[in-house]
């Protein structure tokens, strides 16, 4: 499915999703008492909230975008919620048949089926362009070089000035300057649990860079904590990738607890 293609569907499948829970809201203010209404609503909003906190806790986000997320979330499940409470008052046992359609047909799910449009895990013996678009957000591409303005011609000039001055040279284009080159890590001295402390807050770190040369670095080091744990222990590091691992993963439990790694076994 073309990326154009995918965009549409997703968007699709969002109207979708808000037809089906504005007519849910309506036959549940018919046909559901309100005291009702307002049950699902804070037991359907409380309980993903809950889930969603801890999840943005466990990664870390900051505290604001965590509150507006968690609020967010609350709001849609409660409708949801009550929306699935309102088609069960309408048409009964349909409403599962109904949820489960609505389910298997959104966009995570359906990226099952289509893996390039998914997010791609690093993998052993994937080169380093490969692992840094999986598991690292592409740099921001180089700005435009400055257009050079082109002399106006003896034609475009208003009439009475026929004389004819020397036309000025465009300043010559400034040479790009290249990015300082990251310096090396070293990782020898940290325990495995410091280890995935650092690789989880350097995705924090990557969100919040502002020039290309900070996000060189924290690319450079993300790299050096992948190829530490790999070092340190291959299978752990395996068995972390088959899990699903992602950029904002915690692969500490897959490690065994270990103080120091001065030297590879």
């Amino acid at each position: 499915m073309a990326e154009s293609g995918w965009g549409a569907y997703c968007r699709g499948w969002r109207t979708a999703v808000v037809v089906l829970v504005a007519l849910g809201l309506v036959t549940a203010s018919v046909f559901v008492g309100w005291s009702a209404i307002v049950i699902a609503f804070l037991m359907g909003g409380t309980l993903v909230s809950s889930v969603h906190l801890s999840l943005g806790l466990a990664q870390e986000r900051p505290a604001r975008e965590l509150v507006r997320d968690v609020l967010r979330w609350a709001v849609r499940a409660g409708l949801c919620v009550v929306a699935i409470a309102g088609f069960f008052s309408a048409i009964g046992s349909a409403t599962v048949w109904l949820v489960v359609l609505l389910t298997i047909t959104s966009p995570p799910v359906a990226g099952w089926f289509w893996p390039q449009l998914g997010e791609r895990v690093r993998r052993p013996g994937q080169s380093e362009p490969e692992a840094e678009g999986n598991l690292c957000e592409d740099p921001k591409p180089q700005p435009p070089q400055p257009k050079r303005t082109q002399p106006t011609s003896d034609r475009e000039r208003k009439p009475g000035h026929s004389r004819k001055h020397p036309k000025p040279e465009p300043p010559p284009t400034p040479e790009p300057v290249a990015p300082k080159a990251p310096e090396p890590v070293d990782l020898t001295s940290l325990s495995d649990e410091d280890l995935c402390l650092a690789w989880r807050r350097s995705f924090t770190e990557l969100q919040s860079c502002t020039t290309d040369e900070q996000r060189l670095l924290v690319i450079a080091n993300r790299h050096a904590y992948l190829d530490e744990l790999e070092r340190r222990a291959p299978d752990a590091f395996s068995q972390w990738l088959d899990s699903g691992a992602r950029a904002a993963g915690n692969p500490a439990k897959f490690f065994s607890p270990r103080t120091n790694h001065g030297d590879p076994d």
